[in-house]
């Protein structure tokens, strides 16, 4: 008898979380709080004046995803934090799809493919009608506190890219060139070139005689584009970490990258150094990789790391 009951307690527990998860499938909003209706969180970033925050992810069976979920995303002070300032909206492609709707599952595919998803997590920081305008893709470990930090910033920063683009609607020439590059500048991080396309096309138009510097500071940011998607065809042919290794050091010295992407490459060079054993190596490649760029995310990650496994 107990175990009858048990078992009846069981399956109308089960009863109860299905029609739970069925009533937040159709109001378009998951279990914890996340919109998972794209058009529900453009209608609701414009009521609410706010930006989107879409996260890509692949939540059963993606490692980095995993950890950013329990890291940060999960954290109070991201859940009370980051909804001052964007509507959060989940794109979830997992494994096991029983608890997502046919429109859900349509939905990602669809999306994924519009925003070129090529790894997951990937973070969109996108307007109200659903424009990216910054993007990150990955989890480095950084902290809830200094996520948020990040996230708060890239708000601030985009007020100020508005600001910057709506002199340039009233200007021309040059002169529109530069407002444009300041609203490009006000969100801090390297440019995207994906994002940020239209804008470094029009600045490479207006200043065609590179008057004031943007035409090659932007076929610079092109150029370092190209090399990028190089750098990754590089990574993901490596068999071995000797490979990479040996892949890597010819990427740097034939193709002079600069920037951060530099950076990364002497950063992932020093990490086939340290998995190769050669940790006096490694540790030059990785402060090498931090002078480029001191105040990088990777800069303060080569800090950690340093400090934890090349101790003295």
């Amino acid at each position: 008898m107990k175990f009858m009951l048990l078992k009846k307690a069981s399956s109308r527990a089960a009863l109860i979380t299905s029609a739970l998860l069925t009533m937040a499938a159709f109001s378009g909003q998951s279990a914890d709080g996340w919109l998972v209706d794209f058009e529900k969180a453009k209608k609701q970033a414009a009521a609410e004046g706010k930006s989107i925050l879409m996260e890509f992810t692949g939540s059963d069976w993606c490692p980095p995803c995993k950890a950013l979920a329990s890291n940060v995303l999960t954290k109070d002070i991201f859940k009370t934090e980051v909804p001052k300032n964007f509507v959060l909206l989940k794109l979830d492609n997992p494994n096991d799809k029983s608890n997502q709707t046919p429109e859900e599952i349509e939905q990602y595919q669809r999306l994924s493919q519009e925003f070129k998803i090529s790894g997951v997590p990937t973070i969109f920081l996108a307007d109200a009608q659903g424009k990216p305008y910054w993007q990150t893709v990955g989890y480095s470990g950084e902290s809830a506190e200094d996520y948020v930090a990040r996230l708060t910033n890239k708000s601030v920063g985009y007020k100020k890219q508005l600001t910057a683009f709506k002199k340039a609607e009233s200007a021309s020439g040059v002169e529109k060139a530069k407002f444009l590059d300041e609203g490009l500048s006000a969100m801090g991080d390297e440019i995207d070139p994906v994002v940020n396309k239209d804008q470094i096309a029009e600045i490479i138009k207006l200043d065609s005689e590179n008057t004031a510097g943007l035409k090659a500071k932007y076929e610079g940011v092109l150029r370092n584009s190209e090399l990028a998607e190089k750098f990754q065809s590089v990574m993901q042919a490596a068999t071995s970490p000797k490979d990479a290794l040996e892949k890597l050091t010819a990427f740097i010295d034939n193709e002079k990258p600069a920037g951060s992407l530099l950076q990364e490459a002497l950063f992932y060079k020093g990490a086939m150094l340290f998995e190769s054993d050669d940790k006096a190596a490694a540790k030059e490649a990785l402060l090498a990789s931090q002078k480029v760029d001191p105040k990088s995310e990777i800069a303060q990650r080569i800090e950690q790391i340093i400090g934890q496994f090349f101790k003295e």
